[in-house]
C-alpha cells in the first residue's frame, strides 16, 4: 500500500483503486461540540395566503340535489411553488384531515352533502425554511332547498 497526504492506493486483485481523501491537516473542527453550521441559505417564509372566496361565514343555497362544485380561491404568494389546502366539516378535525397539494391559487371542490365546511391554505417554496403559516380558517354553510 502506498500512502500520501491526499491519496491512498489500495491493491485489490491486481488492480489499483484510487481514493481521494480530504487532507487531514485541514479539518477545521477537532471537537464535534465545536461545530458551527455555515450560513443557512434558506429564507423565512412570507405571510400566509389571504382567502378570497367563498367569503367567510357565507350560506350557499342550492336548488338542485348534491353533488355541487364550489371554487375555493386565495391570493397568490410570490414565488410559491405550490399550496396545501385542507377542507373539513368540523373545525377540530384539521389535525387528521388530508392535505391537498395544489399548484394554482384556486381549487374546485365537490360538495356531497349540506353542512358546514372549514378550510385553510398554506404555501411552499424550497428556498423557505418551512411552509407559510396556515391562512386564517374560513367557513361556509351549504343548504339544499328544493322548493324555492
Amino acid at each position: 500500500m502506498v500512502l500520501s497526504k491526499r491519496k491512498i492506493y489500495l491493491a485489490f486483485s491486481g488492480f489499483w483503486i484510487l481514493f481521494l481523501l480530504v487532507n487531514i491537516n485541514h479539518i477545521a473542527c477537532k471537537n464535534p461540540h465545536d461545530y458551527e453550521p455555515q450560513f443557512d441559505s434558506l429564507y423565512p417564509p412570507p405571510v400566509p395566503p389571504q382567502l378570497i372566496s367563498p367569503v367567510n361565514d357565507t350560506v350557499i343555497v342550492y336548488y338542485e340535489p348534491y353533488p355541487h362544485d364550489i371554487v375555493l380561491e386565495w391570493n397568490p404568494i410570490v414565488e410559491a411553488e405550490y399550496y396545501q389546502l385542507q377542507i373539513v366539516n368540523d373545525s377540530t378535525q384539521f389535525l387528521e384531515a388530508p392535505v391537498i397539494k395544489i399548484e394554482s391559487t384556486s381549487m374546485v371542490n365537490t360538495l356531497i352533502h349540506k353542512g358546514f365546511y372549514y378550510w385553510h391554505v398554506r404555501a411552499y417554496n424550497h428556498e423557505w425554511t418551512w411552509f407559510t403559516d396556515w391562512s386564517e380558517t374560513w367557513h361556509f354553510y351549504t343548504w339544499y332547498c328544493p322548493n324555492m
